[in-house]
């Protein structure tokens, strides 16, 4: 009997165990079916969220590509949108608001085309939310590195955003470089991008592994390609960007029809007006000569009521549709050194010409220059840089017509437009950013109409990271541009872009474009030869000798100083989760 008894324990025991534990797994599965279920809910909340966001950003960009938006006043353009956005926000359901003149923008609407939007969508306790930048500004800014012509990255560079081809791409893990005036190739990994950075390829894209085929001989003093050893496909170290074909138009720039649109803003005219449109068809050397005060080779008086104009005079300035002598004295301040510009800026109420009969250079080479909102046209060649320990500060718009050399230790608050010499128009403006550091809490925007070189930049420093950056701005020339970091160390926040020449190919190479040479690893002098140490491996992006990345809120911060077009174009940042 107690055998029986005890049996019947065991067995009813045993049932309650699988009993409990068949109601663990059956709770168990109800929870992970409830889970998953709300996990799909939480995806495709988020999803339709996204979606209705990226469909504003659409049709926002298909309703400014429509003749009605063409451009012709600030005012114009908010009355426009007042209708456009209400509409947008109804049809999606999605939140947007205009952080134009908010404290973290300051935008000037009354005087510029640029509109920030905060696009946003809540989905469950959580908001999806886009940054878009409405401006008036050339492509070539939207993208980290590019050229309407072919682009070509040989080596290790690292690359934080997107990259235009209007032709050819060609990849490959050999970084050629000059030393001695004589030309080598050093193997090295391939680039690297950023995890969402696109590759735009509007021809074909080809890669070269050095590795089983020589990528490049030297013929004729140049690095020549050896077509055959290229093979149809794209190779990138680790991680690659994707590719795409760009679809929206790229809107270029037209160098000399703006440098013309910047010369008569620094005059006091707004763009579009009536006096404006009087001049803006003139050649740019006939604008500059009618432009100066008609005795601008004497010598200045430098009080401070010479430089002020009354209410009344700008009032007639304003009012008179004559260019008489009264209206162009009130132009421009004409000065004749850098010293006398320095002793006299904060009384001057208008933009400022430098030239001279003395010297066609002039060198902005130490302390500390606020232009304010005034521009500072430069009738030569300008030489930027520090000759003491600290670095030249330099706040305000530049046109320099003649070259441009940057060298050593600067910050630069400025757009720079480099044209070339007004008596030579067949000559364009060359820049030379040599040995130098350019920082700042903002950067510069340079165009160049001629030749942009960059080298011996933080030469043999072996200190790698991907930032801080040491060139802080947006580079283009209107040329073609070959950028070597094998010993140099190059690390730009900002954008590089050689719109290109057919006319010509890019120094040291065989196509018309941009070509970047960049090793990844230590490089130092020894014995008159470069020793290249590679890093334990090659997918250490860190050790990259070039690295750059693009900073969207130059659109924001360069304001009135950048490029003027007459077509909208929209810049979408980086979707985030909040």
């Amino acid at each position: 009997m107690n055998e029986k008894g005890h049996s019947l324990v065991v067995t009813m025991l045993i049932i309650t165990i699988f009993l409990l534990l068949g109601l663990t797994i059956m709770s168990v599965a109800i929870y992970q079916a409830r889970f998953t279920e709300v996990r799909v809910e939480d995806v495709e909340s988020l999803h339709e969220a996204t979606k209705a966001i990226e469909e504003t950003i659409a049709e926002m960009k298909v309703a400014i590509s429509k003749p009605s938006f063409e451009l012709s006043t600030p005012g114009n353009l908010d009355t426009q949108l007042a209708v456009l956005l209400p509409d947008l926000e109804n049809r999606y359901g999605v939140k947007i608001q205009d952080v134009t003149s908010t404290d973290d923008y300051n935008i000037n609407r009354n005087k510029l085309f640029t509109r920030v939007f905060l696009l946003s969508k809540s989905y469950g306790n959580k908001t999806v939310e886009r940054r878009v930048i409405l401006t008036n500004t050339p492509s070539f800014l939207k993208y980290t590195l590019g050229s309407r012509e072919d682009v070509v990255l040989n080596g290790g560079a690292y690359i934080e955003g997107n990259i235009y081809a209007g032709k050819n791409a060609y990849m490959t893990n050999v970084a050629n470089y000059i030393d001695n005036s004589l030309k080598y190739m050093k193997q090295t990994s391939f680039p690297t991008t950023s995890k969402n950075s696109v590759l735009f390829v509007n021809g074909s894209y080809f890669s070269c592994d050095h590795d089983k085929n020589d990528c490049y001989n030297i013929a004729g003093n140049i690095f020549q390609r050896i077509a055959e050893n290229y093979s149809n496909d794209i190779r990138f170290q680790s991680q690659a960007p994707s590719i795409r074909k760009e679809r929206e138009e790229f809107i270029d720039v037209d160098f000399e029809w703006t440098v013309k649109d910047k010369l008569l803003n620094a005059a006091g005219m707004e763009t579009f007006s009536p006096e404006y449109n009087n001049y803006i068809n003139k050649r740019i050397d006939q604008l500059f000569t009618e432009l100066l005060p008609p005795d601008q080779d004497s010598d200045q008086d430098l009080e401070q009521d010479s430089y002020q104009s009354s209410d009344q005079d700008l009032d007639q300035e304003q009012n008179s549709p004559d260019q008489g002598q009264n209206q162009e004295q009130q132009r421009f301040v004409v000065l004749k050194s850098v010293s006398e510009l320095r002793q006299n800026i904060d009384s001057i109420d208008r933009s400022v010409i430098l030239q001279s009969k003395d010297s066609s250079l002039f060198f902005l080479d130490h302390g500390e220059l606020n232009l304010q909102n005034k521009w500072l046209i430069i009738n030569g060649d300008l030489f930027l840089g520090n000759s003491v320990n600290t670095p030249t500060k330099v706040r305000g718009n530049i046109i320099v017509f003649g070259d441009l050399t940057i060298n050593g230790d600067i910050e630069l608050d400025s757009t720079i437009y480099v044209f070339g010499r007004l008596d030579s128009p067949n000559v364009p403006g060359r820049t030379l950013i040599y040995n130098a550091n350019i920082t700042g809490d903002k950067e510069v925007v340079l165009l160049s109409r001629g030749p942009l070189e960059i080298a011996r930049i933080n030469e043999f420093e072996n200190n790698l990271s991907l930032e801080p950056p040491n060139l802080k701005g947006y580079f283009y020339t209107e040329s073609n541009a070959t950028v070597y970091a094998v010993g140099s160390y190059i690390n730009i926040e900002g954008g590089l872009f050689a719109r290109g020449d057919t006319s010509s190919t890019a120094p040291d190479f065989d196509v018309s474009g941009l070509v970047i040479n960049a090793y990844r690893g230590a490089a130092e002098k020894q014995g008159g030869s470069i020793i290249f140490t590679p890093p334990s491996s090659l997918d250490h992006k860190e050790e990259s000798r070039f690295v750059i990345r693009h900073d969207p809120s130059v659109f924001i911060n360069r304001g009135k100083g950048l490029p003027f077009v007459k077509k909208l174009s929209l810049i979408v940042d980086k979707l985030t989760v909040k």
